[in-house]
């Protein structure tokens, strides 16, 4: 008797292989900065160095491409941040590398800043804006206060402390009274914000002033 060879036992079904799932990384609002240190003369007063930086980036400081401060601790040294990579050095000026920076603006972040800002009572002279600063840090506080809303940030903790910025050009001394900012906000209008950080705030942004520095 001839025995038919068993069958095959039926194959399990082959299992699905596991999808996977992509997801696609959130866009964070940010924006992308370059920050460098220079160092001319010891000599060299903030609107000299504007005037070299802006042969650099070709605009004024505060019109978008830079902004800059002077460096309390070491004569001529000017702390710069650009929206734009460096084209070259200025001239007669040592820099670092410039430093590519990607600071994130998403809505409720927090940041400890500084802001050394003139503002004040506004008048005409003709057709020449003149600004007579504040007094007071009350009066800072305040116009810091009510203004945070335009600017897309929300005060956490700050304070004012006044400041006088002093240096000669040309043989003419100059003072510039000001306030030092310091404290922590929140991110409240990224759009609002960035620009902000980009062009700058209060009066005097050519002689170094209006640079908000953010940090955690």
């Amino acid at each position: 008797m001839i025995r038919s060879a068993p069958k095959a036992a039926p194959r399990a079904a082959a299992k699905p292989k596991p999808t996977l799932v992509g997801f696609t990384q959130l866009e964070i609002p940010h924006i992308e900065l370059f920050e460098t240190a220079i160092a001319f003369e010891s000599e060299c007063d903030p609107i000299s160095a504007h005037a070299r930086l802006r042969e650099v980036f070709g605009q004024k400081a505060g019109n978008g491409n830079f902004l800059f401060r002077a460096d309390s601790s070491v004569p001529g040294r000017f702390w710069v941040r650009s929206t734009i990579q460096w084209s070259g050095k200025p001239s007669s000026g040592i820099a670092l590398e410039p430093k590519r920076v990607v600071l994130q603006l998403a809505s409720g972040l927090m940041y400890h800043f500084t802001l050394p800002v003139c503002v004040g009572n506004e008048v005409f002279q003709g057709d020449e804006k003149v600004v007579h600063p504040f007094r007071t840090a009350a009066e800072f506080e305040a116009w810091f206060s009510a203004s945070a809303p335009g600017f897309g940030i929300k005060p956490l903790l700050f304070s004012a402390s006044l400041r006088s910025l002093r240096f000669r050009h040309e043989g003419v001394p100059y003072k510039i009274d000001h306030a030092m900012m310091e404290g922590a906000l929140e991110v409240a209008d990224p759009e609002r914000m960035r620009q902000r950080v980009q062009r700058g705030f209060g009066s005097h942004r050519r002689a170094g002033l209006g640079l908000l520095h953010l940090y955690n």
